[in-house]
């Protein structure tokens, strides 16, 4: 009986101490308080709005659509928000330096009281129809240039994880085998319609689990189709 108690206890110690995965939707335009109440009745408990994006013209700067996505979250009642950052590269482009503008991003979050659980380096190639044609520096300088980033990044004492895709990984490194920064959690792009972490088998850079998935697109309902993406999260 005692054996018996005890490792109940430690079994019921373990649960409690365990995180529930939650679903979540990103953004990059807001889309009202009143979506966002809406959502919640879609089990969506978390936002993760852009904040700081590559505006190739300026150099990079803070997302000035991220204060309203930011506002309207928290006045629907979901206080569970990280944020992700889309940076400026490119050899055409006078982008500031990976600590510039990540200095940016923690000055503006301690300046207007920002409270976001964590933060998300986006490494994704441009689409074709984008004006700002980014990582275009070859594997090699891809490469160094990205782990100045997670230099900078891991200096601001503040949580961060990476977004990337699995499939372009090869096509901005030179192979699925590069290593950026496996020690940080992994944001997932797999697109397989599976709100479930398990599911997720698209690995590179030497992760081999990840912390968050997207999963998806919304398609219509609480807001126009294309509004969100979706997302499971670790927390």
């Amino acid at each position: 009986m005692l054996f018996q108690a005890t490792t109940l206890i430690a079994f019921l110690s373990a649960l409690s101490g365990a995180h529930a995965a939650v679903k979540a939707l990103d953004l990059s335009q807001p889309q009202g308080t009143s979506v966002w109440t809406c959502v919640q009745g879609q089990s969506f408990l978390k936002g993760v709005p852009r904040l700081y994006q590559e505006a190739c013209g300026s150099g990079g700067r803070i997302d000035p659509n991220f204060i309203t996505s930011y506002n309207q979250i928290r006045a629907s009642k979901i206080t569970n928000i990280d944020g992700y950052f889309f940076p400026c590269t490119g050899s055409t482009h006078n982008c500031k330096t990976p600590q510039a503008q990540v200095a940016e991003i923690v000055a503006y979050l301690r300046a207007n009281s920002i409270n976001v659980k964590r933060l998300w380096i986006d490494f994704e190639p441009p689409s074709a129809s984008s004006p700002c044609q980014g990582w275009n520096y070859g594997a090699a300088q891809n490469t160094v240039l990205a782990r100045q980033f997670i230099t900078a990044i891991k200096a601001t004492g503040l949580q961060w994880g990476v977004y990337a895709n699995g499939n372009q990984w090869a096509t901005m490194f030179g192979s699925r085998t590069v290593n950026i920064a496996a020690d940080l959690p992994l944001w997932a792009v797999q697109w397989d319609g599976v709100p479930t972490l398990a599911s997720v088998n698209t690995f590179m850079g030497g992760w081999t689990k990840a912390f968050a998935k997207q999963y998806g697109q919304s398609s219509g309902g609480c807001a126009g189709a294309g509004a969100f993406d979706l997302n499971i999260f670790t927390e």
